[in-house]
């Protein structure tokens, strides 16, 4: 038979809710100065009578906040001037903190009003390892007591561990554009360039901030760390689009040969570049993939290749929109009419209806709505005015609200020749961004016609129910 054990009674034993410490991180990142104040105040309470595993919780949540954070703290941890409503609670007033002292005690006093007692927690965060000791470093390099901002800068230029440089570099590149920091960061890089610092480097290169990564690839790439190998796996699969150009840029200075492969890259910015650096002799078939480019800035690059040689883009255009049939992927198709659209004219009209029609002669199957979405707004931009109605005016019906949108989109040329039966279809359509095309022509439908005619002359236009944003039409 079990027995409860006599002792001390488990009444007064109250457990601390370290979970709290990441739900006020996360409220204060929001930049509410309430927020912060209640995270400022919670630290200071669990400094004076927290457990010493509640401390533990709340340092390991600061660790892994955002660097923003710190930089909020840092604002909001000084009394408003004004005497707000909302006031963080001031520090207790003790002694200095020592060099051994606790790093959550040293953090606080970093962000004191007092600038002895900022001074004297630098001192103690010299002795101090960690991102977090090393990020409020960081922080007081911009400090508006010159004495705390050298001894912080000192104390940062020693640091060369690699999770250490990483949070110090978060923090300073957040830093750069304030007055204090006197290109800190430059200074910065100057140190991180020293043999003793090329693993720190690398590993700003993987780090997670993406402004920390931006800035280890570039320093990586000045300092000769990247094979040929590395440029093209980053230029081709890198998350990041500024690490990607980067990284083409490089390859490509160092060869120019690597164009080919770099024009499959996931990045519309490291297409454009590897289109840039063709040859000008190369042959028009392989400008093809590019001109049909689902982004526009490397299609305009690929037709720059052509105008520079007396080459009208226009004519390979046509060319391949005449070949298109069946077997042609939609994606080059949709490619090729958004290329027409930019360079073509009023007579290609027709070859673009082709678009909006069955994908064979003999067979009822349309375009994928990609297909008919990119020929409807190149339609709209190359047709004669007086056409526009005839040409897209029966597709406002059609089944994919993307295509309806476009037709909407190209017929507010003309918003005055119109049906109205056009405009019924489009305003009583369940998507919101139909209707409100619709209604556009719509209403400068209306302004142009009731000063001429009088109220009846807009009075069929404004008869038409309008139906508010994510209703049902007609409600």
């Amino acid at each position: 038979m079990l027995r409860r054990r006599r002792g001390r009674s488990e009444a007064g034993v109250t457990v601390a809710d370290t979970g709290r410490w990441q739900r006020w991180c996360e409220a204060a990142l929001s930049g509410r100065r309430e927020d912060a104040v209640t995270l400022l105040s919670g630290l200071r309470a669990a400094l004076d009578d927290g457990p010493p595993y509640d401390r533990a919780a709340a340092l390991d949540a600061l660790t892994s906040a955002p660097a923003e954070l710190l930089l909020l703290l840092d604002r909001h941890a000084r009394p408003r001037s004004g005497g707000g409503a909302h006031r963080a609670a001031p520090p207790a007033r003790g002694a200095v903190p020592a060099p051994a002292a606790d790093p959550l005690r040293l953090l606080l006093g970093s962000l004191d009003e007092d600038g002895r007692v900022r001074g004297a927690a630098v001192e103690g965060l010299t002795g101090v390892g960690g991102p977090l000791a090393v990020a409020a470093l960081a922080l007081r390099t911009v400090d508006w007591v010159p004495e705390v901002r050298e001894r912080a800068t000192a104390a940062l230029v020693a640091r060369n561990a690699p999770d250490e440089v990483a949070a110090a570099v978060r923090v300073l590149l957040r830093l750069d554009g304030r007055s204090r920091a006197g290109g800190l960061v430059a200074a910065y890089r100057t140190v991180l360039s020293d043999p003793p610092h090329r693993r720190a480097v690398r590993a700003l290169a993987a780090d997670t901030d993406p402004l920390a990564r931006r800035f280890g690839v570039q320093l990586a790439l000045d300092l000769g760390s990247y094979v040929r190998g590395d440029l093209l796996r980053t230029a081709l699969h890198d998350r990041d689009q500024v690490c990607r150009r980067l990284c083409a840029q490089r390859l490509l200075e160092l060869d120019p040969d690597q164009a080919g492969r770099l024009m499959w890259a996931r990045g519309a910015g490291v297409r454009e570049l590897a289109v840039a650096a063709l040859p000008g002799d190369v042959p028009a078939t392989r400008l093809v993939p590019p001109l049909a480019d689902r982004a526009r800035m490397v299609r305009a690059q690929a037709r720059w290749q052509l105008y520079r040689r007396g080459e009208p883009p226009a004519d390979v255009y046509r060319k391949q929109l005449r070949k298109v049939g069946r077997s042609t992927p939609p994606r080059l198709a949709a490619g090729l009419a958004a290329g027409l659209g930019e360079c073509g004219d009023a007579a290609d009209a027709p070859l673009l209806m082709r678009l909006l029609g069955p994908r064979e002669r003999d067979r009822a199957e349309p375009w994928p709505p990609m297909v008919r979405r990119a020929a409807v707004r190149a339609v709209g931009r190359l047709a004669k005015p007086a056409d526009l109605v005839g040409l897209l005016g029966p597709l406002a019906a059609d089944q994919d609200p993307g295509v309806a949108r476009e037709v909407f989109e190209a017929l507010g040329r003309v918003p005055d020749d119109v049906p109205v039966e056009t405009l019924w279809i489009g305003r009583t359509r369940t998507e919101p961004a139909v209707r409100r095309a619709a209604e556009r022509i719509g209403g400068r439908t209306y302004e142009r016609t009731a000063p001429v005619g009088g109220a009846a002359a807009g009075r069929d236009l404004a008869d038409v129910p309008r139906s508010s944003r994510g209703t049902v039409p007609g409600r």
